[in-house]
């Protein structure tokens, strides 16, 4: 059975770009908070990967740090790795203290996105 990645991103290209990134995988995707908590209750994945800056206020992290909250409320045992931008190293940190597993910067290297879910993904094995 393969294991499901829920991708959390309102970037088309990013989702693209990890769909296939991550084709050992069953990828799902999410761009704003209702549709990923309705992705982690539909697919239960064992890693989220989480962009912090979404509608409806793609500058701030405040609307992906809710969906940190709450995915990990919902799903304690899933592993979030906040994907984000250069300038939001800060808010990465906030983000791994409220609970996230890990963050990788952009620009998404695919090699190296791929060993990061790998290796999350077998730990909760």
């Amino acid at each position: 059975m393969t294991d499901t990645i829920l991708v959390v991103d309102d970037d088309l290209g990013i989702q693209k770009q990890l769909k296939w990134s991550l084709t050992d995988y069953n990828v799902v995707f999410a761009d704003d908070h209702t549709s990923a908590i309705a992705q982690l209750r539909r697919f239960e994945p064992k890693v989220v990967t989480l962009d912090l800056g979404l509608p409806p206020d793609p500058a701030n992290a405040s609307e992906g740090l809710r969906i940190l909250h709450d995915i990990i409320s919902l799903a304690p045992r899933t592993k979030v790795i906040v994907v984000t931008g250069n300038n939001d190293k800060q808010n990465a940190l906030k983000a791994i203290d409220f609970g996230a597993y890990d963050f990788y910067q952009k620009p998404i290297d695919s090699d190296t996105i791929k060993l990061l879910v790998h290796a999350h993904s077998i730990f909760l094995s």
